[in-house]
This record gives C-alpha cells, sequence and structure tokens, in this order.
C-alpha cells in the first residue's frame, strides 16, 4: 500500500451444518472471511499480511482477545478470502465489531482500516448451548444426538431426576443413581435423592503416548490450539537439552520434535507460539544465548532467528506476543548485568527492532510480562540481593512508548511469582520477598490498566504461601498448581482456583495429582490444564498430567 484512504468492504460467509437425519456435531470457533481490499481507486494484488482484532465497540472500547494474523495473504484486484478463529471466549452474547489492519508483505507497522465491521450474529452459533428451551421448537429424535453431547448444565433443574421414573409414573423408583459435578445439587435433593459417599475425584487424569520428551524442568511450553509442544530446559543429569515433543492431547499420542537445525541446548529461554510456529529465544547453556529458532510443527522444520540488530544475549528474561512481533524484555546478561532493554521481533521479515528504554521499569530478572492486547505490562521481579520489586510499567508497541504503573494499594514486592490477563484486568498471585528470607506469598492483586488501579484477591481459602509455581487462564478463573515453600517439605502438588467474577477461591483435590514440583509448565487447551515435567528433590518428571475441575463428580441414590 503506499498512499490514500483505505477501506475494505467485506463480508463473512460462516458455513453452518444442518442436521437432517445426521448425529450432531460439537462445531468449532473458526469462520470464513472475505473481503475487498481498496487504495483510492486502485484494487490491489500481490501479497499483504492482515491482522484481525475483535473489540467491544464500532469506535474505542476495548479488544477482547488476541490478534489474528494472516501473513503473506494473496489479494487479487483486491479481494482476499481467510480462515480466522479467535477462540470461543469472545463470543459471549455481546456485540463485537471486528478490526484489520493490513501492510505490504514484510513491511512495517499496519495501517489500520476504518471502519470496524460488525459482527452479525453467525459467529454465536457457537453460543447456542446457552439458548433458552422457549427458542426452540419442534423435537429433536434421539437417534441424532450423540451419546455425551448434552452436559449437565444444558439441562433444566430437576430434568435428569424426572427422567429417571418410570415412564408416566412417580416417584423416582428406589435405588435410582446420578452423578453430578455439583456437591450440593437441590435439584437432585428436592427430587428425593440424598447425597451418598464422598467426592469422586477423577479431576486429574494420567497421559500416555509413546516417544515422550525426556524428563526435564525448566523448559517452556506452548499450546497451538490442538498440540502441546515443549523444548528445551534440563535434564535429570543437570546439562541443558534441545530437544521437544509435540503431544496430541485428543490421540494421547507424543510426537518428538526434530532436532535438524534447532537451537543449541539451553534452558532460562522463553518461546511463545504465533498461530502456527513456536519462537524460541536467548536462555543459558555454559554461557549466555543470543540465538533462537523458529519451530513449525506442521512440517517439523525449525528455522533461524536471525541475530541482526538483535538484542543482548540474556537469560531470565520475559517474552510476550502481540499478534504480530515477539518482544522480550529484562533478564540478566553478560557479567550477571541486570537488563531493562528489549526488543521486538517480526517473524513476518525475519527482523528486530529496538524498543525504548525512556520510561522503562529499571533493569530485573524473574519478573512477569503479560499482553493485554495492546499493551506489554510488565510488574515484580528482583535485583540480586535487594528488596524485591512491586512496581512495572506498560509498553505499547504502536509508539514504542512506556507508561508507569501506580503504585497506590500495589501489593507487596516479589519475583518468582505468576501473572494471567482475564481481558480486562492483570491477577498477580504467590512469590517470594527475597533471597536472605522464606518470605514467600500466599496473596495476590488485580491489576485494571484502564482505570491504573490495583484492588486486593480475596485472601479467604487461597492456596498454601508459595513461588516458582504455575498459572493459567481458564477463561473465568485462575487456576494455580505446585511450586516451593521452602522448609523441609519444600515442594507442594496442591493449587487452587481463583474466580474473579466472585472473588473467591476453591480447593483442587490432590487425589490422582502428580508428584509435587517445581520447574514444571503448564497451559490451558481450552477445556483442561496439561502439565508436562518439572523436578523435585527426586529428580526431574517426564510425564504429562490434565486437570479438569468438571470431573470432580458427586453420587446421588434415590432411597
Amino acid at each position: 500500500m503506499t498512499t490514500g484512504p483505505r477501506i475494505v468492504v467485506a463480508f463473512v460467509l460462516f458455513v453452518f451444518l444442518l442436521v437432517v437425519g445426521q448425529r450432531l456435531q460439537a462445531q468449532g470457533t473458526a469462520f470464513s472471511y472475505q473481503g475487498r481490499l481498496q487504495s483510492g481507486s486502485d484494487f490491489p494484488s500481490g501479497s499483504y499480511d492482515l491482522r484481525f482484532s475483535v473489540w467491544t465497540d464500532s469506535t474505542g472500547g476495548a479488544q477482547i482477545g488476541s490478534s489474528v494474523t494472516n501473513a503473506a495473504t494473496s489479494l487479487t484486484n483486491g479481494m482476499f478470502a481467510v480462515a480466522l478463529d479467535f477462540g470461543a471466549d469472545v463470543w459471549d452474547g455481546s456485540m463485537r465489531w471486528l478490526e484489520i489492519g493490513v501492510r505490504t508483505n514484510g513491511g512495517g507497522l499496519f495501517t489500520r482500516l476504518n471502519p470496524r465491521q460488525n459482527i452479525s450474529a453467525a459467529p454465536y452459533a457457537i453460543y447456542a448451548g446457552a439458548v433458552p428451551a422457549t427458542g426452540i421448537s419442534g423435537t429433536i429424535p434421539g437417534t441424532n444426538i450423540a451419546s455425551g453431547t448434552i452436559a449437565a448444565d444444558m439441562l433444566a433443574p430437576g430434568a435428569a431426576a424426572a427422567n429417571l421414573a418410570a415412564t408416566g409414573q412417580s416417584p423416582v423408583p428406589s435405588g435410582a443413581m446420578v452423578l453430578s459435578p455439583i456437591p450440593n445439587a437441590t435439584n437432585l435433593t428436592t427430587a428425593g435423592y440424598i447425597r451418598f459417599g464422598g467426592q469422586l475425584d477423577l479431576a486429574w487424569q494420567s497421559g500416555a503416548g509413546s516417544l515422550p520428551p525426556s524428563p526435564r524442568g525448566g523448559h517452556t511450553a506452548v499450546w497451538t490450539g490442538s498440540k502441546l509442544i515443549v523444548w528445551g530446559g534440563t535434564g535429570g543429569s543437570g546439562i541443558p537439552l534441545n530437544t521437544g515433543g509435540n503431544y496430541d492431547s485428543s490421540l494421547s499420542r507424543w510426537t518428538p520434535v526434530t532436532t535438524n537445525n534447532a537451537p543449541g541446548r539451553r534452558d532460562a529461554h522463553t518461546a511463545i507460539w504465533t498461530g502456527h510456529e513456536m519462537v524460541v529465544w536467548g536462555g543459558f547453556d555454559d554461557r549466555l544465548c543470543d540465538s533462537g529458532g523458529r519451530y513449525n510443527p506442521a512440517s517439523d522444520v525449525w528455522s533461524p532467528v536471525t541475530t541482526n540488530n538483535g538484542p543482548a544475549l540474556r537469560r531470565y528474561h520475559s517474552a510476550v506476543w502481540t499478534g504480530r512481533d515477539m518482544i522480550i524484555w529484562g533478564g540478566i546478561g553478560s557479567d550477571e548485568l541486570f537488563l531493562n532493554t528489549g526488543a521486538r521481533y517480526s517473524p513476518a521479515t525475519d527482523s528486530w527492532s529496538p524498543i525504548s528504554t525512556n520510561g522503562a521499569p529499571s533493569g530485573r530478572f524473574l519478573h512477569t510480562a503479560i499482553w493485554s492486547g495492546s499493551e506489554m505490562i510488565v510488574w515484580g521481579g528482583f535485583l540480586g540481593l535487594s528488596v524485591p520489586f512491586n512496581d512495572g510499567a506498560r509498553y505499547n508497541p504502536a509508539t514504542d512508548t512506556w507508561s508507569p504503573i501506580t503504585m497506590n494499594h500495589a501489593p507487596v514486592g516479589r519475583y518468582e511469582h505468576t501473572a494471567v490477563w482475564t481481558g480486562r484486568e492483570m491477577l498477580i498471585w504467590g512469590g517470594r520477598g527475597n533471597q536472605t528470607s522464606t518470605g514467600f506469598s500466599s496473596d495476590g492483586a488485580r491489576y485494571n490498566p484502564v482505570s491504573d488501579t490495583w484492588s486486593d484477591i480475596n485472601n479467604t481459602g487461597s492456596p498454601r504461601a508459595r513461588s516458582g509455581h504455575t498459572a493459567v487462564w481458564t477463561g473465568s478463573e485462575m487456576i494455580v498448581w505446585a511450586g516451593t515453600c521452602g522448609g523441609s517439605q519444600p515442594w507442594l502438588n496442591t493449587g487452587g482456583r481463583y474466580s474473579p467474577a466472585n472473588d473467591e477461591w476453591q480447593a483442587m483435590t490432590t487425589s490422582g495429582a502428580p508428584d509435587p514440583r517445581q520447574g514444571h509448565t503448564a497451559v490451558w487447551s481450552g477445556s483442561e490444564m496439561i502439565i508436562f515435567g518439572g523436578y523435585n528433590n527426586s529428580g526431574t518428571f517426564g510425564e504429562i498430567y490434565a486437570y479438569a475441575p468438571s470431573r470432580v463428580m458427586y453420587l446421588y441414590l434415590r432411597p
């Protein structure tokens, strides 16, 4: 693109499945989008990068979820067609608008197109699971409903109990049993059932599969949308690795990550997922690394990451993905210097660009960094033997500027804590005070970047104080698990689930849970938390486990 106004006249094509004499099938969240790009009076042809994002308003508002970038999209007379998948969390029934950015393939910054496109009700086909019964007419034959497709939350209260009664008779016959995920299911107790025994703990499930990666800790893990990719870390011998594996949770199957052209072995590195590649950078072997690599799981091929104009070598830094660039920041550099520098890496152009240090936080490591949809938010961390930080800042790559984070009501300083982004707030939890004490934290806080304010996370029922744990965001809860707490039994296999909506904690079951550990990884697959690896005083781990709160069940019996 050169000059002149740019408008998109676009329309959305959604593919629906008409259930006519077939079984109902679960629909995904991907959809097709077609449009036409116009620059002045011209309709360009060639290769362009297109970036898509979902917003809460036609102008202004807030971005929901992450951006999706389609690099090297082919345009013919301005016409293009792409597949988009923002996941299910963006479709909650509220109005949504699609924003599009465009640039020449491998060019500079994206040009934002106006106006945003209103997303009609079509994508909400995935939201139809919540449609009220009054909105449905007619009857779906039982032969058209596949086993297991109707979950408990899709039934009216008492429906399951009533269905157990003999046809046309009441009450429910004696001896009938029902499983429910609700510990106090009043719909069942009012129908005459009583809860029998304790909870059936099926929340934790051990994974399987042939050819798993060797045991390790301090590795990285990314979720591709269908697979877990683990790479690097340190093995049981204490030597860093440059191996990894792809795990398909639907098939419980591992496939190895090739080592052909892979980066050198390392730990204390970072890895992000771009939408089609894993990008690894930095870390430490017997020396610091200023190198990396890009791994494509579809082709099982590594590509190099250029070092031209790259950032200084470092370890224990942070990395986020913006939808276009990987931003790395902070960490420990040469001569054990604590860095407040960073850089942006574009996979589309295989190029680095520096980021400003004006207004950046002071140098640090073991901090956290999250991507809010428009900014990288850095908080906490450590500087040698000094008191840990309770400050941070927000970096906007569009303007290459830093903005301070208020310290009013901020949580106490810490490092080795966790941070997750909910779509509106950053949740900080746990961590450690300083190297000369056992100041582990069992508290946290919520930061709202729109109002630049902090608020406390309720401590009642929170997990035991710890650091080196993991935290994932499920779309409605933060799940915290494992880590270390010092003392004679320093490793943990406990955790908790925090709901910001209710400001409440729920304990996680330990029945069937993996051994206590730290140095593991955890990702959220969309339905369960998948953990891999880690270590404790017994050695390193190489098994995979999955945790889903919905698998805790309770048995109800009709006397």
